[in-house]
């Protein structure tokens, strides 16, 4: 295959902000359903429905869990316009797009990054063009932006997190205790760089599913739930070892940080896009800033929500609106809480998927009316349906001075060297001379040391927590063979732990910021929770 041309003479006429955050394409298989208008929720062809939801002359949709496997012909063996155009017969949407976007200056058009499209073009029913999620094939021509995604450091900036496997039980020694039976009590560590984000879930001891891996894998989020070829290359019903046994076997390259360049940025046209469905439905449902009066913005469609996020000024450049909700949304892709586990009924053979996005103060009610809360696990001290958040960072993060100051998570996570975002996404204090000098600019190092007093004090009140936590635990464990004890106190004591263990755990543990995302919130938080063991305690006689 002959490298792609640098295009950069249509870099120099592209805003900074597209430049450094949408121009990194690999590609998949591209649905036309959600094409028809933004950033679509797939990647490229690789035997995708095109325009009409079907491909012309026997070119069925390729399904993504092959669509590595036969790639005989080279695109150098064709002119990219000639190979182009004829994908163009089938896949003329995807076409469109590319044309009017920053990969049109690509030297082999749709063959420069899809290898086996000419041996495809002639066969179309038996031979599959290569759907490629591998971010060294965006780093063709996108090496910096490919390269400090890749990157990982053992740097623990601040106090709390970093890009360090450390185990979380070291910060919260009674975590095993208190999560009574949880699947995170197996294993649970700080998380590492996007550059280990699969390997570091594969390797893991807690059982995993398919619908996690949606946060872990692209090519698992783009093809989930969709058919291709009359298959479900992943779906609910598709198991652990089989999603896995399909990466490995299709995109083996991507083993180690699963998530590549195509979650966020569309292979086609260049801009920014979402693949998460599930999210993808709750911004239909509740828009993108479903607490903020003047912020929320309802699209009708999923192609309107992504033509917002690709707005652009007279100027040419992305809107201020428009990179608020790239900086944001494609992040919320997986920063959030989410249902993904097989629940207390898992006899039953249910896996959800489900997107609440709600902030913690109506995340009970919901679960409650939506599932009678049995979409988690059941408490081994307790007996009680328990609550599991994931990594709510952006529920957390609404209503916070940053947010409401529209400042993105791209804004802080992403520092800019001219016209090149850092991928790595990692802590701001690693560079505040960068990131928070840019609002902030004579007393940055001051604001810095400020937000570290607000995590030093909610670390403070989560340790006061965590002990009242496990003494009333303790308790109610003592008590579950006590005849003598008053039975509604004990009940009543059990639901409030149930409540401000939901409410330490969503805060502290599964929330990586320890309160820098929003001090008041987790302070709010953190006394809910402990009001809640100060009634337990009272009702157990602590």
């Amino acid at each position: 295959m002959k490298p792609c041309r640098k295009p950069t003479a249509t870099l120099r006429r592209l805003s900074p902000a597209l430049v450094a955050l949408g121009l990194l394409g690999a590609c998949g298989d591209e649905d036309s359903k959600s094409a028809a208008g933004g950033g679509g929720t797939g990647g490229a062809t690789g035997g995708s429905a095109g325009a009409g939801g079907t491909s012309s002359g026997g070119a069925a949709g390729s399904s993504g869990a092959d669509a590595g496997g036969d790639a005989s012909a080279d695109a150098s063996t064709d002119g990219g316009d000639a190979g182009t155009q004829a994908c163009g017969n089938c896949h003329g949407t995807l076409e469109q797009k590319m044309a009017a976007g920053a990969h049109a200056k690509l030297e082999q058009g749709c063959l420069s990054c899809h290898q086996g499209a000419l041996a495809h073009q002639a066969n179309p029913g038996q031979v599959k063009a290569k759907v490629d999620f591998a971010v060294k094939l965006c780093g063709t021509c996108h090496q910096d932006h490919a390269s400090t995604f890749l990157h990982s450091d053992t740097v623990k900036a601040g106090s709390y997190g970093g890009s360090i496997k450390t185990s979380k039980y070291a910060e919260f020694p009674a975590y095993k205790h208190l999560m009574g039976g949880h699947g995170f009590t197996l294993e649970y560590n700080e998380e590492r760089a996007h550059a280990f984000a699969l390997k570091d879930h594969r390797e893991i001891l807690r059982k995993q599913n398919t619908a996690c891996l949606q946060c872990k894998s692209t090519p698992v989020t783009y093809y989930f739930n969709e058919q291709r070829r009359g298959q479900y290359p992943f779906s609910l019903a598709t198991t652990w070892d089989q999603a896995i046994q399909s990466i490995t076997a299709n995109w083996g390259e991507t083993l180690d940080y699963g998530t590549g360049c195509t979650h966020c940025h569309d292979p086609h046209g260049g801009g920014f896009r979402l693949v998460r469905k599930a999210m993808i439905a709750s911004i239909m449902e509740r828009g993108t800033d479903p607490y903020s009066p003047t912020l929320n913005y309802y699209p009708k469609t999923p192609a309107e929500l992504f033509a917002k996020m690709n707005e652009k000024a007279p100027d040419g450049k992305l809107t201020y609106s428009a990179k608020r909700l790239a900086g944001t949304l494609t992040c919320a892709q997986c920063h959030v809480e989410y249902v993904c586990g097989p629940g207390i009924d898992k006899d039953k053979g249910i896996l959800r998927d489900d997107f609440p996005w709600r902030k913690l103060k109506d995340l009970e009610q919901y679960y409650l009316v939506k599932y009678n809360t049995i979409q988690d696990w059941k408490h081994s001290g307790t007996g009680l349906p328990g609550i599991k958040a994931q990594h709510p960072e952006t529920e957390f993060y609404w209503d916070s001075k940053h947010y409401n100051a529209e400042v993105s998570c791209a804004d802080c996570h992403m520092s800019k060297s001219g016209n090149t975002v850092n991928h790595f996404a990692t802590s701001p204090f690693k560079s505040p001379e960068t990131i928070c000098s840019k609002c902030h600019l004579s007393d940055w190092a001051t604001r810095v040391q400020t937000m570290k007093g607000y995590q030093d004090q909610t670390s403070a009140q989560a340790k006061a927590v965590e002990q009242g936590l496990d003494q009333v635990l303790t308790k109610i464990e003592a008590l579950a063979t006590d005849t003598t004890f008053d039975p509604q106190k004990l009940k009543e004591a059990k639901q409030l732990f149930m409540r401000a263990l939901l409410w330490w755990e969503f805060t502290v543990v599964s929330e990586n910021s320890m309160g820098a995302h929003n001090p008041p919130e987790a302070k709010t938080n953190l006394d809910t929770a402990a009001a809640d063991v100060a009634k337990a305690k009272t009702l157990l006689g602590l």
